[in-house]
């Protein structure tokens, strides 16, 4: 939890100098980090760390053992929205990686919303500059409830070449807290098999 909490910390003065900037016109930035611990089964524990920032449509993002362990990964995009009742957003982006993978990255964010429901999703596909057996897609995507203003629950897929399992798709049970600016949750992957494994996260928001 250490280790989560520090990187929490340092995510943000890595993407700007202070939690909320404004520019000349006064409009301010919002600013998230998120860090993910995995207790893996049969392979040594991962840190995954995600921050970002958004200003009006412009939506910049820096992911951390993410595509893969030892990778940073950055990224820029442009965020569309619409809808009341039912809200419906898109950022498509244009990223890069480097480190143990070296690669060119277009992906997707969605998100969706209608009274207590809601969808998340992450998409890439990875363009491996060494080689393109190498190249993978990546996804991870949400569907949950939220039966109160601190808690949501639901369902997860990811698909990853961070770690191996049985499962090319893995799936699982999600749940999420929160309180003040802090977002609590937990992760039960390929639930009730033998490969199964949990992962736990703290996300902050400014």
């Amino acid at each position: 939890m250490r280790k989560i909490l520090a990187v929490l910390c340092c995510v943000p003065s890595v993407l700007f100098a202070q939690e909320k900037t404004t520019d000349s016109s006064g409009s301010n930035w919002s600013l998230s980090s998120s860090a993910f611990y995995y207790f893996l089964p049969d392979e040594e524990n991962l840190l995954n760390v995600v921050g970002s920032a958004d200003h009006k449509s412009l939506h910049l993002e820096a992911r951390y053992n993410y595509e893969d362990r030892k990778t940073l990964s950055a990224y820029a995009g442009w965020r569309f929205e619409t809808g009341k009742n039912f809200q419906f957003a898109a950022t498509p982006m244009i990223g890069f990686a480097t480190g143990n993978t070296d690669a060119f990255i277009p992906a997707l964010e969605l998100e969706a919303s209608y009274k207590i429901f809601d969808f998340y999703s992450e998409s890439e596909y990875l363009f491996d500059f060494e080689s393109k057996e190498n190249n993978f897609a990546y996804t991870w995507s949400e569907l949950a409830v939220n039966p109160t203003d601190f808690l949501r629950l639901g369902i997860v897929a990811q698909r990853t070449r961070l770690y191996e399992t049985e499962f090319d798709l893995q799936r699982g049970l999600l749940a999420q807290f929160f309180f003040w600016k802090l977002t609590a949750g937990a992760y039960y992957f390929n639930a009730f098999s033998n490969d199964d494994f949990l992962s736990v996260s703290l996300s902050i928001d400014f």
